[in-house]
């Protein structure tokens, strides 16, 4: 979802104007008051699923990453960028939050993921909100277009994508090699159902030990 907005923005350089770069210090500064509720609520898991329970013990904590985007017509040299990412149990263990900060110059990317388990229709569902979406989140894909799994060792988003002129494409990312100090995520894009061309390659690694 996120790294598909991140596409996007990318192919729109050549209209936008930059004075100056930004510091990386939002996500951190907020990332710090958030850090003091955490810890207030982080440890009660009281209403989180099993489900729910497994995907917090894994991927919360704070997180350099580094990223990559594959050449693209947009962008023949493909992109890099740098930034953090915190992840963390919202009150007893109902959502897991990501806020993220993210540099690929000349933009300033910033990011809140929701991901919640759903009791009733036993899935894993999602929502974001990006400062590069003019809407801020996206309602829609979180109520009709967004499939997520949650394996136990591996987390995959899948969206459907649709275009101005009504085709239809598919953002599938995965979460992978998750260990106590690291992650790899991976962005592709393609036809409904595959197959599948890579985008862009993030790499995390934790910060906050």
């Amino acid at each position: 979802m996120k790294q598909l907005l991140l596409l996007l923005t990318l192919m729109s350089f050549s209209c936008l104007a930059w004075s100056a770069d930004k510091p990386l210090t939002s996500v951190t500064s907020a990332a710090a008051g958030a850090d003091k509720t955490a810890s207030s609520t982080g440890d009660d898991l009281s209403a989180a699923s099993t489900e729910m329970q497994s995907v917090i013990q894994a991927l919360s904590g704070r997180w350099a990453v580094e990223v990559t985007f594959e050449p693209s017509p947009d962008a023949l040299k493909g992109a890099q960028g740098k930034g953090e990412e915190f992840w963390h149990a919202g009150a007893q263990g109902l959502t897991l939050i990501d806020e993220e900060n993210i540099r690929v110059p000349p933009l300033d990317i910033h990011l809140l993921g929701l991901l919640w388990w759903d009791s009733a229709t036993k899935q894993f569902h999602g929502m974001e909100c990006v400062n590069q979406n003019p809407h801020a989140c996206d309602l829609k894909a979180a109520l009709n277009d967004v499939t997520i799994t949650w394996d136990g060792k591996k987390l995959t988003i899948d969206e459907i994508e649709t275009s101005p002129t009504g085709k239809k494409s598919q953002w599938h990312e995965t979460y992978s090699d998750i260990t106590p100090t690291s992650f790899l995520q991976v962005g592709e894009s393609g036809e409904v159902g595959g197959p599948f061309k890579k985008v862009m390659t993030l790499r995390g690694t934790r910060i906050d030990r």
